[in-house]
């Protein structure tokens, strides 16, 4: 029997206390040969879940650094952004903040980004890299990634770069097979180890064309974990013990299968869905790209978001709180990471009672 979740905030999501545990095992140095035993296997336990054969590479850090580490590493000027969330416009205000001639197309949350507006601007401006969130965490939104990458390729000869924060092993992604230049994730989404954590894999051209950019920083430098991944470890002092729990949490992926996981997590967004219809919850996101991660519903007439959700807590249950524009109006089922069937079944009861209370 799995164990119990009761808490389903869209990340930091809940972790098994078997991952958990592993975070008790010894500190040691980052350069010692247990914890570049650990490091190794991380990052070989990567890969399928990147779906790619490049290496992938382990960061003590936020996400956010590597947003920012891709705009320092690949590009040096024109950069187009992909907006329709709180996360994909926070690559936009990176870009700008870092002087980027950063132009955007910008949709109306809960809504797609749609490819053709992509080949639009493709056929109207060069730019280095295009910028895009897989899974808008903010709004439960899966944006077309596929197609917008391979209009990217057709039109130009721009990079492709992808927030995959809350897609990573729980929705489709296919970085080699569909062209991707660099795909990134936070550890506390839908892998399910602790945070503190980030993770990524880019493409050979994305390589070679951080070789010609002279400035990339130091921390953010991407080539600068190529190099010392290549010794067999991080950049600086790792999160060894989060790493722990990082690799325990990579060996139950392994034992579930990529796939497998795909096809629970679309089965969670279904019973999500089939449950917020008969009960008159509309959704935020538009019915041409729902994440299987995360659910964003507005809720029936007379139910205020805000006070359903903090009614779920005082009964035991926490879900996730409208974010950004959103934040009044919704709120956020977090169906990511180890939750089952059962674990939302006994969430949309407890719900039903508290409604009816």
């Amino acid at each position: 029997m799995s164990e119990p979740i009761r808490y389903f905030v869209p990340g930091p999501v809940y972790v098994l206390e078997s991952t958990r545990a592993a975070m008790l095992g010894p500190v040691v140095g980052h350069r010692s040969t247990e914890f570049r035993t650990v490091y190794a296997r991380i990052a070989e336990r990567l890969k399928p879940v990147f779906r790619t054969s490049r290496d992938c590479y382990l960061a003590t850090s936020s996400a956010t650094m590597l947003m920012e580490a891709a705009l320092q590493s690949f590009t040096e000027r024109s950069v187009l952004h992909l907006v329709n969330g709180a996360f994909s416009e926070r690559w936009l205000e990176i870009g700008r903040s870092l002087g980027r001639d950063s132009d955007e197309i910008s949709v109306p949350w809960g809504e797609i980004v749609e490819p053709e507006l992509v080949r639009a601007a493709l056929r109207r401006k060069r730019y280095e890299a295009v910028t895009m969130a897989h899974s808008e965490t903010s709004t439960g939104v899966l944006n077309p990634v596929e197609a917008i990458a391979d209009i990217v390729r057709q039109e130009s000869d721009a990079l492709v770069l992808v927030d995959a924060v809350s897609s990573l092993a729980g929705a489709k992604l296919e970085t080699d097979d569909w062209g991707l230049d660099f795909v990134f994730a936070g550890s506390q989404k839908g892998l399910a180890a602790p945070p503190g954590l980030a993770v990524c894999a880019y493409s050979e051209r994305s390589e070679k064309r951080a070789e010609s950019i002279p400035h990339r920083g130091y921390y953010g430098d991407l080539l600068r974990y190529r190099d010392k991944h290549r010794e067999g470890g991080p950049i600086t002092t790792a999160a060894v013990s989060i790493a722990y729990a990082l690799d325990v949490q990579l060996a139950k992926i392994e034992r579930e299968g990529v796939e497998n996981r795909w096809a629970r997590h679309l089965a969670l967004r279904e019973q999500t869905t089939a449950w917020a219809e008969a009960r008159s919850f509309s959704w935020a996101s538009s019915e041409a790209g729902r994440s299987p991660t995360v659910s964003c519903l507005r809720p029936p007439a007379g139910i205020v978001a805000a006070e359903l959700v903090k009614a779920m807590k005082r009964g035991g249950y926490t879900l996730g709180g409208g974010y950004g524009r959103f934040k009044e109006s919704t709120f956020r089922v977090g169906h990511m990471g180890e939750v089952q069937a059962n674990d939302l079944a006994a969430l949309f009861a407890a719900m039903e009672l508290e409604m009816a209370s």
